[in-house]
């Protein structure tokens, strides 16, 4: 009985502390703190609205304010009076409340910053000072607020200290980007006038009205175009097959799950009779609930007036939601729903769905996909579709479909199933920005390399790489920001492309290759060979562009099978070696070239043809020789060589002291061509086209930050793109010369026995790569 009164007891004590501790827990507070934790407390809900449009609901944004908000405060409420009643049980000797808040304003800024994948340490310290900065904040608001000041000089004191805040910013240059690297002297400028401008702009919109209308499943909950005020009906697909994850928010969102995929898209197509080319456009993998199809107008009404019937396909339901993830296999859903549409289209065509106004219009001999992002790669997997759809008997019609062109701008190129799309005689361009934030990788060059052409084609492929440019700006709905907030905020703009001209590179390039793919107007492949044969429509910024037709004959390509056609030797190179072109996160891209570096002038790199290989070129005459380089500077840096460990190029020459800290000047490249009658013709590149400095970027305006976001994404600045030189033989010929590499006359005198690349510059480093010739009529740049 004892024993059971002295465990009463000792309850009632333990009881009787629990609230003692609850009644004192807010006795170190006083009016200033009381104030400063509610000043504080705005950082907290400033945060929060930030993170809000990363993280929508689908029920509009005032709606996600409201509701996220006051879940936000009323965490926070709940929150810090545990964490006020907590610190007062451990006795800690200071204001529990205002500790409380910054507990909580500390704690939520970390998880906002960790899931904006900044990593652990640098969410730890950015939170920690923004934390800490929503304390000083809120002392100082409410010791203007107490004191006895009147109301005007209060009002000063906030905008003085402001404006001092943003003064200190602008003079102390903080935030700013990473440093690019600078040139010890200023670039060669590129000639313009030595090529002649194509006179018809493929941006401006052709001769055909443009009539639009929309097709969906008539279902749609959140937009009507493709909801009860659809113009044409279509039938839903079963995905089932191939999706086993459906999240029930997400069939909750839609209204639908895998067995009941709608298609939906918009349609622009030129008004007049006749069969008119096919061309699909997929947008890529953005947030769920901000739709993206209606991103691509401004390409489907240029491509509608030009002759071409153009469909941006909805695939939203696809994409990411923070609420509802991803369902499986999104990558070949996307390219399983690219078919899926072509079949929506026959049955369109053949009239099996009523009321259309498609029936009898589509030319199924020329049909083109465009993808942009993980679209970008899902069209080139829908044009590769029996690698993975092979067994689907449902696509047996799809095989008198012509797939004749595919674009892909700034595609993805994940494995799936351990496969990767080969494009076979498909023509194929993509087009990547050179401060694209999100694919920060050139992706498309790996696909590039992956499509290949028989003798007898007339395809091409191309690739454009752009400086300036990013990823959203492509599509007309994607804003500015490559990333979602909170993470947008800390890209850096400065410079970038306004989002117009952006577009208007795409207009230009995508609706010529177009024309020239679906419309067989040859003249636009200038545009590729060469884009000064468009200078005069496309923004100033810089780009650097591949390209390779069928008709393109082999002399050194750097592969194993090359071996036997050609010998090669180098002469005053520090590395000369055969690698594989790597792309910015060190992967292979598919390709191999031959790395040059060189530390003094006259350097020479010579490639050896034999009779072989010159019987298989032919005439020369009229024919035009066929590389592409790519300028590596920045690897004979000494501060990329501290963030790669590089033990190969880190020194340049053979001492450590000329590790260098600036840029060297671009390479001055020199081509001399010998026959076998020991006949030299050459040209110095810099009259032609100079090699072109990289493009270097700062992906983000506090470049400290660089090293740490989403896992050192950013810690290049520059990714080895490849440029293409066509240049005529008879550039090679000097003024009053008349020996040229070859005559018409085939004399085995005249055939080529060497090209040599003598580098002029004292230091510099380059990739070279598919080195060929191009026979007479391959070339559709005109020169002055």
């Amino acid at each position: 009985m004892e024993q059971v009164t002295i465990q009463t007891s000792r309850l009632k004590q333990i009881k009787l502390w629990f609230h003692r501790r609850y009644r004192v827990r807010h006795d170190r507070e006083g009016k200033v703190t009381r104030m400063a934790a509610g000043a504080a407390s705005l950082f907290s809900m400033l945060a929060m609205a930030i993170a809000i449009f990363g993280i929508p609901t689908g029920l509009g944004t005032f709606l996600d304010m409201l509701l996220l908000s006051s879940v936000n405060v009323a965490l926070m409420i709940i929150v810090t009076y545990c964490l006020a009643y907590l610190f007062s049980m451990f006795y800690l000797p200071l204001p529990r409340r205002l500790l409380a808040i910054w507990t909580y304003i500390f704690i939520q800024m970390y998880i906002i910053l960790y899931l904006t994948e900044l990593g652990v340490e640098m969410s730890l310290c950015l939170s920690l000072l923004y934390s800490t900065c929503a304390i000083l904040f809120g002392f100082m608001i409410s010791g203007l607020i107490s004191s006895r000041m009147r109301q005007i000089p209060k009002i000063m004191i906030v905008g003085m200290t402001a404006a001092f805040i943003g003064v200190l910013s602008v003079f102390s240059e903080w935030p700013t980007p990473e440093p690019l690297p600078s040139r010890s002297v200023d670039e060669v400028k590129i000639p313009s006038t030595i090529v002649k401008e194509m006179t018809s702009d493929p941006s401006v919109k052709g001769d055909y009205k443009v009539q639009s209308f929309n097709y969906g499943s008539g279902n749609d909950k959140h937009r009507s175009i493709f909801g009860n005020e659809t113009d044409v009906l279509s039938t839903s697909v079963d995905a089932s097959k191939y999706i086993t994850e459906w999240s029930k928010l997400k069939k909750l969102f839609w209204g639908f799950d895998e067995r009941a995929i709608p298609i939906n898209g918009r349609v622009w197509m030129p008004v007049g009779e006749g069969e008119f080319p096919l061309v699909l456009i997929v947008h890529g993998n953005h947030l769920m609930e901000y739709f993206s199809d209606g991103g691509y107008s401004y390409l489907g009404e240029l491509l509608a007036s030009r002759g071409m019937i153009a469909v941006s396909v909805d695939a939203n339901f696809f994409n990411f939601s923070v609420w509802s993830s991803l369902p499986n296999d999104d990558m070949k859903m996307r390219a399983w729903l690219m078919l899926k549409h072509l079949q929506h289209f026959q049955n369109m065509d053949i009239g099996l769905i009523a009321n259309n106004p498609l029936q009898g219009r589509v030319d199924w001999a020329k049909v083109a996909l465009i993808g942009h992002s993980r679209g970008g790669q899902a069209v080139a997997m829908a044009a590769d579709k029996n690698r993975w759809f092979a067994e689907d008997k449902s696509f047996a019609s799809l095989d008198e479909v012509n797939i004749e062109s595919v674009v892909a701008i700034a595609p993805t190129d994940k494995v799936v199933d351990d496969k990767s799309a080969n494009l076979s005689n498909i023509n194929y361009l993509t087009i990547q920005g050179a401060r694209d934030a999100d694919v920060n990788v050139f992706y498309g060059d790996r696909q590039y390399n992956r499509t290949t052409f028989s003798e007898q084609s007339e395809k091409f492929k191309a690739s454009l790489y752009i400086g300036n440019a990013n990823h959203s700006q492509f599509n007309a709905d994607w804003g500015r920001m490559d990333e979602r907030l909170p993470g947008g905020i800390l890209l850096n703009n400065v410079g970038m492309l306004e989002p117009e001209s952006q577009r208007q590179i795409a207009k230009v390039y995508i609706s010529a290759f177009l024309e020239a793919t679906l419309h067989n107007k040859s003249e636009y492949k200038a545009l590729f060979q060469d884009y000064r044969s468009g200078a005069g429509w496309l923004p100033d910024t810089k780009y650097v562009g591949k390209y390779e037709g069928a008709e393109f004959k082999e002399i050194n390509r750097f592969e194993s099978s090359n071996s036997k056609l050609t010998t090669t030797s180098g002469i005053g190179f520090f590395k000369n070696e055969i690698v594989s072109a790597l792309d910015r996160d060190g992967n292979s891209k598919g390709t191999k070239g031959v790395v040059l570096q060189w530390d003094k002038a006259g350097a020479t790199y010579e490639i050896q043809l034999t009779t072989e290989l010159n019987n298989r070129l032919g005439d020369l005459s009229g024919g035009n020789l066929v590389f592409s380089i790519a300028n590596m500077e920045w690897e004979l840096l000494a501060s990329y060589n501290e963030e790669t460990n590089s033990k190969d190029t880190e020194k340049v020459g053979n001492s450590p002291s000329k590790e260098l800290q600036m840029l060297p000047s671009l390479p001055e490249l020199e081509i001399v061509i010998t026959n076998h009658a020991g006949q030299e013709t050459s040209l110095n590149l810099n009259d032609f086209m100079p090699v072109q400095s990289p493009m270097y970027a700062s992906f983000l305006s506090m470049g400290f930050l660089e090293h740490y976001v989403k896992d050192n994404k950013y810690k290049h600045a520059a990714e080895a793109a490849m440029h293409t030189y066509i240049i005529p033989v008879e550039s090679f010929i000097k003024e009053g010369d008349s020996n040229a590499v070859d005559t018409a006359d085939n004399n085995s005198d005249q055939e080529m026995k060497s090209i040599v690349f003598r580098f002029k510059n004292n230091l510099g480093k380059v990739m070279i790569d598919d080195i060929g010739f191009m026979p007479q009529g391959g070339s559709y740049v005109e020169y002055n």
